[in-house]
């Protein structure tokens, strides 16, 4: 994982630190452009290089608001991957929570620039 190139690419995560491994803390700031960032401390539960990172984060205390997720990678043919990013949110605050709270509206805007910025990236690589 090169955590350190992130910032050249990606408008959404601004940086990574930490340890890539599983069962690793990791400190990932976050900031879109039309808002302050937040700084969440996630552990990795699942890497398999070139497949899958997966980190799982709480907001709060566990249990109350947690978020776990996922990068995927899947090989469509030689040259062409699917890349994949799922969001799961769970904790005793989702019945709360209306559909339409901004950390929702806001994490499927942010990741989506970044999924754009990563298409450019890759397609550059070529």
């Amino acid at each position: 994982m090169d955590f350190v190139a992130y910032p050249q690419w990606n408008p959404y995560i601004r940086e990574i630190s930490g340890e890539a491994k599983v069962g690793s803390k990791i400190k990932v700031f976050m900031k879109p452009e039309w808002e302050k960032g937040v700084t969440l401390h996630p552990k990795i539960i699942r890497l398999e290089p070139k497949k899958e990172f997966t980190w799982k984060g709480n907001f709060f205390l566990p249990g109350i608001l947690d978020g776990e997720h996922s990068f995927l990678l899947e090989e469509i043919s030689g040259h062409r991957v699917r890349f994949i990013q799922k969001e799961k949110f769970s904790g005793i605050a989702i019945p709360f929570i209306s559909v339409s709270w901004s950390i929702e509206k806001g994490t499927v805007r942010s990741f989506g620039d970044m999924n754009n910025a990563l298409k450019k990236k890759a397609e550059k690589v070529r």
